[in-house]
């Protein structure tokens, strides 16, 4: 189901189709939302949202793959990927995207360098003086 399956990793915690949660989620695994989440993720290795999932709430992972519903902020510090049954409506910042055609993507997107971010900065900050 998802392309880049191998970043995420092993799935340790599971929020099935027909749970709902309300509340903030923090985890050192991988997070699959299947059901519904009221709530910010503040931290997690990975997350998957399924076709089923929804997220109301902003989303903080290394990797992170959407095949469901976000309503809130999508920051993943690795790769993002938005699948083709994905609907995000809100601001997104990443390193790495991948957007699959059908994928519904309403906000900003703000991506940075893999490399070189220092140095650009650091070349950025020269010319300013």
């Amino acid at each position: 189901m998802f392309g880049r399956k191998e970043t995420i990793g092993k799935v340790e915690t599971i929020i099935s189709d027909g749970t709902e949660v309300k509340g903030d989620i923090s985890s050192e695994g991988t997070i699959r939302i299947d059901g519904l989440v009221d709530g910010h993720i503040l931290k997690s290795s990975g997350v998957i949202i399924g076709q089923t999932g929804r997220l109301t709430g902003d989303v903080q992972a290394e990797s992170i793959a959407i095949g469901g519903e976000v309503a809130g902020n999508v920051i993943a510090s690795n790769n993002l990927e938005l699948l083709s049954t994905a609907k995000v409506c809100g601001d997104i910042k990443t390193q790495t995207l991948s957007i699959q055609e059908g994928a519904v993507f309403e906000g900003k997107c703000k991506m940075r360098a893999v490399k070189d971010n220092k140095e650009h900065t650091e070349k950025h900050s020269k010319q300013e003086s």
